[in-house]
């Protein structure tokens, strides 16, 4: 069953987006990098503001928010399938190459977008190895939740900034170097 989306105008949303079957993709500086980078393009690109993120080794915690009324085209299914997108076509080059393609940055106008590698890779361990099925970088769908209060806001920003700490992955929220928190 799909869930259903929901964008009325002045509300934050608060969006998990997992990686496919749970890949620890973002245990790589890099990958982490390619992410964060895709989310400031876009947040830029497409008009919305990010209050705050957490990458994790496999999610994405993100809350964001947008003028609908300036925007009323702007989804945030649009969002996310252009973060998603464009961040699996740039990991899965990395991941196979070891280096950043400049033609797959956001910033090029040849950046072409897919949320699936090419045929003829696959995840071996961490890494991507030649084969003849096709492999995804992110799951399908993602959660999301309109954040309707301040309380609300508050209680998702504790959630994103402590989920390192609970995962045990660092003792304090601002020891974690893939969030928003400063």
């Amino acid at each position: 069953m799909k869930l259903p989306r929901f964008n009325e105008a002045g509300y934050a949303h608060f969006v998990t987006s997992k990686t496919y079957k749970s890949r620890k993709v973002f245990d790589n500086k890099e990958c982490c990098e390619i992410l964060v980078e895709d989310l400031n393009f876009y947040a830029k690109k497409l008009n919305f503001e990010i209050l705050g993120y957490c990458v994790m080794p496999e999610h994405l915690h993100l809350i964001v928010q947008w003028d609908a009324e300036k925007h009323p085209k702007l989804t945030i299914s649009k969002i996310m399938q252009a973060i998603k997108n464009h961040s699996a076509k740039e990991i899965a080059f990395y991941l196979k190459t070891g280096r950043r393609k400049p033609s797959l940055s956001p910033y090029s106008k040849d950046a072409s977008e897919g949320s699936r590698l090419p045929a003829n890779y696959k995840w071996l361990d961490r890494g991507l190895v030649h084969t003849n099925s096709l492999v995804k970088i992110w799951q399908a769908s993602f959660y999301d939740f309109n954040i309707y209060s301040e309380r609300i806001l508050n209680q998702k920003y504790t959630y994103i900034y402590y989920n390192p700490v609970r995962a045990g992955l660092c003792e304090k929220p601002e020891d974690w170097p893939w969030t928003s928190i400063k």
